[in-house]
Parts: C-alpha cells; structure tokens; sequence
C-alpha cells in the first residue's frame, strides 16, 4: 500500500500523540482578585494627624474603626494618629493593624 508523504506524517503525529501526549497543565497563579482593598496590600505606616489652625497643638480625628467596626461594639474614639497612604485616622492598637489585615474590621 502506498501512501502519500502528508497521510505518513498525519498518522505518524497522532501515534506520537496517543503514545507520548500530555495532559494539560494547570493553570499558574494569576492576579489577585480586584475586590482586594489597597489597603490590604501595601506597606503603611503610622504618622500623627496634621495641625489644622484654630485646633491647637493636639489636633485629633475619629478612628474608622472604631467608628464603623462591624466585630465590636461601635465608639467614636479620637486619635492623634492616621495612615498616610489611606489619609484614615485610626488608633494605632489595635484599630491600625486590624484595618490593615483584615477585610472586614
């Protein structure tokens, strides 16, 4: 039987591939899911909140957190401290590092 030079490559590719194939690999690791907060994933850094005028040398702002945590009892607590890269007022413990870790604080 004589066969062409195309069906001798055809059939000699799909008995490499029954012989030889692989599965497919799994996916890598992809991009972080877009409802990651940013300020979950950058470095942060405590500072004291900015004068304002007419406040005097101790100017003071509501902690986020404490304001609207929703794992405990809600209180408008006033610090001298806030996250730059957020421009958030928050206590600098515990309020700082559960708003920089957690999703839900």
């Amino acid at each position: 039987q004589v066969i062409t030079s195309l069906e001798f490559r055809t059939n000699l590719m799909r008995g490499l591939l029954e012989e030889y194939g692989t599965t497919r690999c799994p996916p890598k690791g992809g991009r972080p899911a877009l409802d990651t907060p940013l300020r979950l994933t950058a470095r942060h850094f405590p500072t004291e909140v900015p004068q304002t005028p007419g406040q005097g040398s101790r100017t003071r702002r509501h902690c986020k957190v404490c304001l609207y945590s929703s794992r405990k009892r809600k209180e408008r607590c006033l610090t001298r401290y806030m996250c730059v890269a957020c421009n958030t007022p928050l206590c600098v413990t515990p309020c700082f590092e559960e708003y920089h870790t957690l999703k839900k604080y």
